[in-house]
C-alpha cells in the first residue's frame, strides 16, 4: 500500500464560502459502482465528504451552503494519470533544454489552471524537471490548479528513451536525466524525491538505432529494452523503500515483460505486445494506463504542422497497434487507468483530458467503465485511491457536475460547468 499523505495537505478555508456544503444531485455517478443513482445529496465538511445520501432521507444542516446541482450529473473530478508540464510549446518539446525553469512554470501555471476549470482535479505529471515547484505552487495557493503527483524529471539510460539524439549530449547532460549502472538509478531516485518526485518514472523502452522516432519507435513490434533487470530492480527497491510507486515507459514486448518481473507498479503505454505478455499482465494484475490521445492529437495536428511523411507514417503504425491492443486487453479484462500524455498547447492541450474518455468507448470501453478507469483507477495508479478518486466517506471533496448523462454520450465530460476541489467551489 502506498500513501501519499503531502499531496493533498491541510487547506485555507476560504471566508466567502462555509465550511459545511451540501451538493444536490440530479444524477450521481460515485466512481465506486458500476451504477448511477439519482436525487442524491452529498454533504461536505470543510474538505472531506461526510455523508452521502437519497434526497428524500437527508436532513440539511443549519448554516450550510447549498448548491443545487439537480439538473446536472455529479461525479468525482478527473484525474489524468499520464500527463506532462514541460512549459514549452508542444510544437518544440527540446525548448525544455534551454528555456528558463522560470518562464516554463509561468506557461505550465496557466496550462495547469485551464485543466482544473476542465474538471481535472488530480493530474500525475509523468516527467518534467518544472513539476515539483508547479506542485508547491499549487499546493501553496499561488496559483490554481489540479492535485498533482509529480515524478520530477525522467529517468533514462545514456541512448535511452527520452535522450534525443539530435541534442549534444553535453545539453542534454544539464538536464540531469541520465542513470547507468546499478549505483547511479539509485542515486538518481534519491535525487527525485529531495527535489519533491512522489512517484518514479523510468523509460524502459526505445526504438532501434536507425529510427527516426527514437523515444517510441518507429515500429512498436521492434522497439529495445533501454535498461538490464538489475538496474530496474534497483530503481524499484529504491522507491519502494520510500513508499513510492515505479511507473514505466513500455512499449513493446521487451519493456512491458522487463516492467512485470522487476516489480514496477504501473505499465503505461503497454502496447506493442504478444498474447504471452498480454496474460502475463493480466495474471500478474498490472494496471496499464492507456495515452490514446497522445498520439490522436498528433495526427490532427499534422497537417497544420506540416509533419513529414515519414513522421505520419510512424503515427499510423502506432495508432493501429494501440488500438488492436487496447482491445484485445480490455476483452482478456486488463485493468486501465486512463491517461492523456497531452504536453501543452498548442497541439496537445492538457485540458482537453477528457477526450481520452470519448476515445476509450470508441475503441471498446463501456461509458461507465471509462468513468471508473479515469477516476477510480487513475487515483489507484497513481497512489491516491485512499484520498481521491470516488465520491464516498471521508474522501477528500473533489468533485465536478455538468449538463448531461455520461452513460448516454461520454462527449459531456467535455463541457464541464461545476469544479470543486477540496471542497471548495472554484468554477461555477
Amino acid at each position: 500500500m502506498y500513501i501519499i499523505l503531502s499531496v493533498y495537505g491541510e487547506r485555507k478555508i476560504l471566508n466567502h464560502q462555509k465550511q459545511t456544503k451540501l451538493i444536490k444531485a440530479g444524477l450521481l455517478i460515485d466512481g465506486k459502482y458500476f451504477e448511477a443513482r439519482e436525487n442524491m445529496h452529498i454533504l461536505i465538511q470543510n474538505d472531506k465528504i461526510q455523508r452521502i445520501s437519497k434526497a428524500k432521507n437527508s436532513s440539511i444542516p443549519k448554516s450550510v451552503e447549498v448548491f443545487d446541482l439537480r439538473d446536472k450529473t455529479v461525479m468525482p473530478g478527473l484525474i489524468d494519470a499520464h500527463m506532462h508540464f514541460f512549459g514549452v510549446p508542444s510544437t518544440d518539446v527540446k525548448k525544455k533544454f534551454v528555456e528558463s525553469e522560470e518562464s516554463r512554470i509561468l506557461r505550465a501555471s496557466n496550462e495547469a489552471e485551464k485543466m482544473l476549470k476542465a474538471g481535472v482535479t488530480t493530474a500525475c505529471c509523468q516527467g518534467s524537471s518544472i513539476s515539483p515547484v508547479l506542485k508547491q505552487s499549487i499546493d501553496a495557493g499561488y496559483i490554481k490548479g489540479p492535485h498533482i503527483i509529480c515524478a520530477g524529471e525522467f529517468i533514462c539510460s545514456t541512448g535511452g528513451t527520452w535522450d534525443y539524439l539530435d541534442i549534444p549530449m553535453d545539453l542534454v547532460n544539464k538536464s540531469g536525466i541520465f542513470a547507468d549502472g546499478v549505483d547511479e538509478v539509485r542515486k538518481k531516485v534519491r535525487e527525485r524525491i529531495r527535489q519533491g518526485a512522489n512517484i518514479i518514472k523510468i523509460g524502459l523502452s526505445k526504438g532501434k538505432i536507425d529510427d527516426i522516432n527514437h523515444i517510441w519507435g518507429d515500429n512498436p513490434y521492434t522497439t529495445v529494452a533501454a535498461y538490464s533487470a538489475e538496474e530496474v530492480r534497483a530503481v524499484v527497491e529504491e522507491a519502494h523503500l520510500n513508499e513510492l510507486k515505479v511507473s514505466a515507459h513500455c512499449i513493446g514486448d521487451a519493456s512491458v515483460q522487463l516492467a512485470i518481473d522487476n516489480g514496477v507498479d504501473v505499465i503505461n503505454h503497454g502496447y506493442g505486445i504478444d498474447e504471452e505478455t498480454r496474460n502475463k499482465i493480466l495474471k500478474t494484475k498490472k494496471m496499464i494506463v492507456s495515452t490514446i490521445s497522445q498520439i490522436v492529437f498528433h495526427i490532427k495536428a499534422e497537417k497544420k504542422y506540416h509533419y513529414s511523411l515519414k513522421r505520419k507514417e510512424i503515427y499510423r503504425i502506432h495508432l493501429d497497434a494501440m488500438k488492436k491492443d487496447f482491445k484485445k486487453n480490455i476483452e482478456k479484462g486488463i485493468k486501465y487507468a486512463l491517461g492523456s500524455d497531452l504536453i501543452g498547447y498548442p497541439t496537445h492541450p492538457q485540458d482537453q483530458f477528457a477526450k481520452e474518455f470519448e476515445l476509450a468507448v470508441e475503441w471498446g470501453m463501456k461509458p461507465m467503465q471509462a468513468i471508473i478507469s479515469g477516476t477510480k483507477n487513475s487515483a489507484e495508479a497513481i497512489g491516491v485511491d485512499n484520498i481521491t478518486g470516488t465520491i464516498e466517506y471521508n474522501k477528500v471533496a473533489d468533485i465536478i457536475a455538468f449538463k448531461g448523462n455520461p452513460l448516454d454520450d461520454i462527449k459531456v465530460l467535455q463541457n464541464i460547468d461545476f469544479v470543486m476541489k477540496n471542497g471548495q467551489v472554484l468554477y461555477r
